[in-house]
């Protein structure tokens, strides 16, 4: 089956980035609109970015905000998470944070040590979104200056899956206004329809691979069953598009049964067999 180029469910939002991407690139980056993109788990806020960057080969490092930890403390800074950007060779390049709401929404968020590493990791945002260059972690423990005077920023987050975040919503949340002074555009996914899901599943990648090599399944018969599942749990569905992949895996690992509890007993040599 083709594959389909379209980004399924996001058209409106789809035609508004792809505009923000194609003034980067007509700026030679100069011009670098950065923005917040939420919308609930499995909306599509990474396969929106990463596709459309494909398509306007455009540069992109996705780096998860939730992993941050501010500079000076054990793990993973931005410094460090931002270092690709060195080996990089595109000049215009899409920085896409993921989980970015992570920073504010947190089962530690009434220590006072998380709060620490969120105001931190933020101003060092910041300091990033100022500057025409910031320092890097280099080989060897040295710090290298990288050229971001060419960089988009992309905050993206679920935020609690709340629909329409606007920015006094994301200043309730612990936006910093110098942050939101900077990155000041939102936009957010919609809820994904069951008529989404059921494209997303007929053009599944996934799905294609493990077609070809279970010849004796037939595929109807493979999406049918999805569908049905989708249809019967949409409004119970907790993680959008990404239940698509977990039936697909289900069904062909688990001898054709899927479902959100785990099947009991595995059937898979009897009813389904490798080509």
């Amino acid at each position: 089956m083709e594959k389909k180029s379209n980004i399924i469910g996001q058209a409106t939002l789809t035609n508004e980035i792809g505009r923000i991407l194609d003034i980067f690139i007509a700026s030679d980056g100069n011009i670098r609109p950065h923005f917040i993109l939420t919308g609930e788990s499995g909306s599509g806020k990474s396969f929106t970015i990463k596709t459309l960057c494909q398509k306007k080969e455009i540069g992109m490092l996705e780096i998860n905000a939730a992993q941050l930890t501010k500079e000076g403390t054990a793990g993973n800074s931005l410094s460090k998470a931002l270092s690709p950007i060195m080996n990089m060779k595109s000049k215009k390049i899409v920085v896409f944070v993921d989980e970015f709401d992570k920073l504010f929404i947190s089962t530690n968020s009434n220590s006072s040590f998380a709060n620490d590493i969120t105001t931190g990791v933020q101003n060092e945002f910041l300091k990033v979104l100022e500057s025409g260059t910031t320092a890097v972690y280099g080989d060897y423990g040295k710090y290298l200056d990288a050229d971001v005077s060419k960089v988009l920023f992309v905050f993206a987050g679920a935020f609690n899956n709340e629909d329409k975040i606007t920015l006094d919503k994301l200043r309730n949340f612990g936006v910093k206004t110098e942050f939101l002074g900077r990155v000041g555009l939102v936009y957010n996914t919609k809820r994904l329809t069951l008529e989404d899901l059921y494209a997303i599943l007929e053009y599944s990648e996934l799905l294609e691979m493990y077609m070809k090599i279970f010849s004796d399944v037939r595929r109807e018969e493979v999406v049918g069953k999805i569908k049905d599942f989708l249809k019967k749990n949409y409004k119970n569905n907790p993680i959008g598009a990404r239940i698509i992949n977990t039936l697909i895996n289900q069904y062909f690992i688990k001898g054709g049964e899927i479902g959100l509890d785990d099947v009991e007993e595995v059937t898979f040599q009897e009813k389904l067999q490798l080509n």
